[in-house]
């Protein structure tokens, strides 16, 4: 995930929503965030920046996997909620990312980041200002994914031994792997034998 660090107010050429006045928090906590400033949501990035602190960040909507608003909690005030894909800069997660990213980890850490305007009557419009903004910025790496997906899904024959051709080749498979080929042969097996009940229901009819 790449995210840039402000330290002047950002270009507002393509901006499409700015909110006033808006207070940042992080979580895992960052010495970026946690602020008051101006939420700037543009045609291709969302920004934030307080004049008072003089930093800020931005970052692409690619970088944002869920977005949405939170009207009203017991334990919190209104306010718009953002997933990203990895960890913040400047937050311990950040840190400890860079401390071992030579080591091989299955815990995929990511930040929060919710943002308070203090006038909520702009949420709504700023949530699809965002959505709309998001929609001109398609993940790539997504797309290509469900590509894959698809093509999986239209395969009408398969053969495991096409590619699997040695024991050794079975053992190299990841966990996942394993259940995706197990999940493979069981359709096969099940489409066979509806055909050959198939087969035999038209020869008795004959």
């Amino acid at each position: 995930m790449t995210v840039i660090v402000l330290r002047s107010a950002p270009d507002a050429t393509g901006t499409r929503f700015t909110v006033d006045d808006t207070r940042v928090v992080c979580e895992p906590d960052s010495s970026y965030a946690n602020c008051t400033g101006t939420l700037y949501v543009g045609e291709q990035r969302v920004s934030f920046y307080s004049s008072l602190e003089q930093q800020g960040f931005s970052l692409n909507y690619q970088n944002i996997v869920i977005h949405a608003v939170v009207h009203s909690s017991t334990d919190d005030a209104p306010h718009l909620y953002c997933q990203l894909d990895g960890p913040f800069p400047g937050s311990k997660s950040s840190e400890n990312k860079a401390e071992s990213e030579d080591e091989d980890s299955e815990d995929e850490e990511f930040a929060e980041l919710k943002f308070y305007p203090s006038d909520t009557s702009q949420l709504d419009a700023l949530f699809q200002a965002m959505s709309d903004c998001a929609a001109l910025n398609p993940d790539t790496d997504t797309d290509e994914d469900d590509e894959e997906h698809a093509d999986v899904q239209t395969i009408k024959e398969f053969d495991p031994a096409s590619f699997i051709t040695s024991e050794e080749q079975l053992d190299q498979l990841t966990p996942q792997g394993r259940q995706v080929l197990e999940h493979l042969e069981s359709v096969i097996v099940a489409a066979d034998a509806d055909n050959s009940h198939e087969r035999f229901a038209d020869a008795d009819a004959e």
